[in-house]
């Protein structure tokens, strides 16, 4: 992973160790009619890639654009290896022809589907590989059949967030996330209704649910220990973040949130949320190991990038727990779930002053209403 020098912008600590990065193409409070053009020279190297991309931002962000909005679905084939792995909170893909598919069902059901740009933040290079986590806002009208029943008609706004890991021109593992939650909210939908109809469709195909091991918050009986690693302003921000993950979310230090967030934060989280403060944060953290007591947090990848307004971090993470709680998921059920998520934070004079979260509510919902078994079912 390549790493950069400190910037003026973040007190927290430094983006990353190491040399600096070269300049990319910057997204945020720019014109798309400046990023959302093919373009004659690479800012930095691009070995293997189609000569209208600059750089790794600009590949994610007028690909994207194409496949999406001009509805050049073929692209996909020159831009996804033929063996792609695209991992979702309902299981894995392995071929681009379902990528294919997927992309042309969902056209179907939201024909006038945009996608808005939000951040892109990356890392590596063309010979080790890319890896990027792009951030979007699909804004769209269900005028079509979906998983979800026939047309509603109704407008929809919801965010997504997408790993890549790509070279030479072909993005080859990807993990996709959408606020599913917030959409069928919007659709007028019931969430659990929803859920449980596509948990009975699911078992009726003969797709196997996810299957997860149990909750592991400490080695053996040992409660969990502090991370070893620099924090505070003098460390990268990648040390800080698995700091304020593991201490806040598997060392239950919900007093270390302050350290963290700005007092006047605002953060857009599922389904379809937007907190506000420090006591938001905290709500929402305890909400969520309220209903998954035994929660245990797995900081799974950090990549980020140097925008107009501050650095971007991003992290791809992972929450296994029981529900054995009452709460935001209903009465406790005691099946084990599995939370694929990710989140885009913006620094601030060495606070977190925004984050953009994004888990999947109905495939939480369909692990805990599906055929599975339960390790303890609550009264």
């Amino acid at each position: 992973m390549t790493k950069s020098e400190p910037n003026s912008v973040v007190d927290l600590g430094r983006p990353v160790r190491g040399s600096a990065r070269p300049q990319v193409t910057q997204v945020r409070h720019r014109s798309v009619n400046d990023i959302l053009v093919p373009r004659t020279t690479q800012t930095q190297p691009m070995d293997g890639f189609d000569p209208c991309y600059s750089d790794i931002v600009h590949y994610i962000a007028y690909c994207t654009h194409l496949i999406w909005a001009e509805k050049a679905v073929g692209l996909i084939y020159s831009h996804y290896d033929d063996a792609v792995v695209v991992h979702t909170p309902y299981g894995t893909q392995t071929s681009v022809e379902e990528v294919v598919t997927g992309t042309i069902q969902m056209l179907q059901a939201f024909p006038d589907r945009e996608s808005r740009l939000g951040n892109v933040a990356w890392t590596g290079d063309d010979k080790q590989g890319f890896y990027t986590s792009h951030l979007g806002t699909s804004r769209m009208t269900n005028l079509g059949p979906s998983v979800y029943g026939p047309p509603t008609g109704k407008k929809v706004r919801i965010r997504h967030i997408a790993d890549c890991q790509i070279r030479e021109n072909l993005i080859y593992r990807e993990w996709l996330v959408r606020d599913n939650g917030a959409l069928v909210r919007q659709l007028g939908l019931d969430p659990t209704e929803t859920a449980i109809r596509l948990a009975a469709a699911q078992a009726k195909s003969g797709v196997p649910p996810i299957a997860t091991g149990l909750a592991e918050r400490g080695v053996g009986q040992r409660h969990p220990d502090p991370l070893d690693l620099p924090q505070g302003p003098d460390a990268p921000i990648e040390d800080n973040l698995r700091h304020m993950f593991h201490d806040v979310w598997n060392r239950r230090r919900f007093d270390r949130i302050k350290d963290f967030y700005a007092p006047n934060v605002n953060v857009q989280t599922a389904p379809g949320r937007e907190l506000h403060g420090i006591a938001g944060v905290t709500w929402a953290t305890i909400a969520m190991l309220a209903a998954l007591p035994d929660g245990a947090m797995s900081f799974d990848h950090y990549c980020y990038s140097e925008e107009t307004d501050g650095t971007i971090a991003a992290v791809r993470w992972t929450l296994n727990g029981t529900h054995l709680g009452a709460g935001q998921f209903g009465a406790p059920s005691g099946k084990p779930v599995t939370i694929l998520g990710m989140s885009h934070f913006r620094f601030h004079k060495g606070k977190i002053v925004q984050e953009w979260t994004v888990w999947d509510e109905i495939a939480v919902l369909m692990q805990i209403h599906g055929d599975r078994n339960a390790l303890i079912v609550g009264e």
